[in-house]
């Protein structure tokens, strides 16, 4: 009886400690003194059994208790729930699982490009070919309806117009559209004008006489929320034209007083008006919508100063009168340390995936319209364009995300790295855009440089 009652208190202990450590694990706790509660739970379970029922049995115990407390906290608070492969996916996300091919950056023996040949780590039978160098830092592309490439270069208030007019993979001289901006970001064609966004106005830009000059400028809004913190305005169309504005928080983490901020804006580009269609969302620089054009998701940035790994950075599938979070909470609902309240978090909505803190993802796009094998069509592209207050710098990649059948994984897979050297970046991918050539483009405002990559083996159109 004395030999049970034992084993019946060190199994107790047992669950117990392990529930305590994936408790833990989920939370937002940063302090390494709280591992102390179920290092003694699980020591004196541990030994409890071990004089009960001896060695052999011991172990198996503590490996069907592990498995126990698991499933336990994963139904009975699933949104605090650990999945077996976590670690595996987690690792997939920094690029620690897979094997990587060099990849020589073609320039079309035009030298002086780089300072040196650099070469980038591919996760695919790729080919990168620098496609443009600018005299600026580019920031966000769409393609125009003659198959052009329009980016948006902040620091000069322009924005320039790239074309590849010989069919050698590299644009001609970069062709100047306009010129006279407020840090032009955001971008998107429609028909016959492009929708370009400053960080206090939406513009449509016309080229009315087709000499691939500006020469009408309308403005749909204006008077939105420019008073410091974040200046980047994002743009995506959406169904029935209407167009979504990303607005960031003028602050690291504080409660907003304009409504508008931390948030994304849904815009009539006929009539100007505009209502709040999501919040909660600290800096969502990049915003796409599905294939199917229905529902529309972004890339958020976490805030500072948490430490290295928290909080993480997001990517959301935002819905209409969404609330995600942002500044009380983050991720999974977990509660920020400053702002955070259990009641208040619980009405919003967790992210679809979380990616390593601080990796600033900016840039995103689904891959559907690619000249690719079917698992890169099938898969949202993120650009990390890197910390700036870690320890050690993280981010400075491309990686992907499968998703299939409107379904997202909740995990990355690196993509295409190496703008990261020995802890000094060379460059700095901002934004991927899909051609109609069927390739990807993406920017770099640190090399002010945008890439062109192809898939090995596939024609190019």
């Amino acid at each position: 009886m004395k030999r049970q009652l034992l084993l019946a208190l060190g199994v107790l202990l047992l669950l117990a400690g392990w529930l305590s450590a994936f408790l833990l694990n989920s939370s937002s706790q940063e302090s390494t003194i709280y591992i102390l509660g179920p290092t003694l739970l699980l020591g004196v379970g541990m030994g409890v059994v071990l004089k009960a029922v001896g060695g052999k049995l011991t172990a198996l115990t503590l490996a069907l208790t592990a498995l126990t407390a698991l499933l336990t906290m994963n139904q009975i608070y699933p949104s605090r729930g650990v999945s077996i492969s976590a670690f595996q996916k987690r690792m997939q996300a920094q690029g620690s699982v897979g094997t990587f091919l060099p990849v020589n950056i073609q320039a079309s023996d035009r030298a002086g490009i780089f300072n040196n040949d650099p070469v980038l780590e591919a996760f695919a039978e790729i080919e990168v070919q620098l496609f443009a160098k600018l005299p600026g830092a580019p920031r966000m592309m769409t393609f125009g309806p003659q198959g052009r490439l329009y980016v948006s270069i902040p620091d000069l208030g322009a924005i320039y117009q790239l074309y590849d007019q010989d069919g050698d993979g590299f644009a001609e001289q970069p062709h100047l559209y306009h010129v006279g901006l407020d840090r032009p970001h955001g971008l998107v064609w429609d028909t016959d004008q492009l929708y370009v966004a400053e960080p206090s106005q939406l513009l449509a830009l016309s080229d009315n006489n087709q000499d691939n000059q500006v020469d009408e400028v309308r403005t749909i809004t204006s008077g939105l929320p420019d008073d410091g913190g974040h200046w980047t305005r994002t743009l995506a169309k959406g169904p029935a034209d209407k167009l979504y504005l990303s607005i960031g928080s003028r602050c690291n983490a504080c409660e907003e007083t304009d409504q508008r901020r931390a948030a994304v804006l849904k815009i009539d580009p006929e009539s100007g008006n505009y209502e709040i269609f999501a919040r909660g969302l600290r800096n969502s620089v990049g915003l796409a919508f599905s294939p199917d054009k229905n529902v529309l998701w972004g890339s958020d940035n976490g805030r500072d100063m948490l430490g290295d790994e928290l909080p993480p950075d997001e990517i959301n599938q935002i819905t209409t009168g969404g609330d995600y979070g942002w500044p009380y909470c983050y991720g999974q609902q977990a509660l920020d340390p400053q702002l955070g309240s259990k009641s208040r978090c619980q009405s919003t909505l967790s992210s679809q995936v979380d990616l390593p803190a601080h990796s600033a993802p900016l840039g995103i796009a689904f891959g559907h319209a690619l000249n690719a094998p079917l698992e890169y069509r099938e898969s949202l592209y993120v650009a990390l364009h890197g910390s700036w207050n870690r320890s050690q710098p993280r981010g400075y990649k491309l990686i992907r995300i499968p998703y299939k059948n409107g379904q997202m994984e909740t995990y990355g897979k690196d993509f295409l790295r190496g703008w990261l050297v020995s802890d000094k970046a060379w460059g700095r991918p901002v934004a991927p855009v899909v051609g109609p050539d069927g390739n990807l483009y993406l920017s770099d405002d640190r090399a002010h440089a945008i890439y062109r990559i192809s898939w090995k083996g596939m024609e190019t159109n």
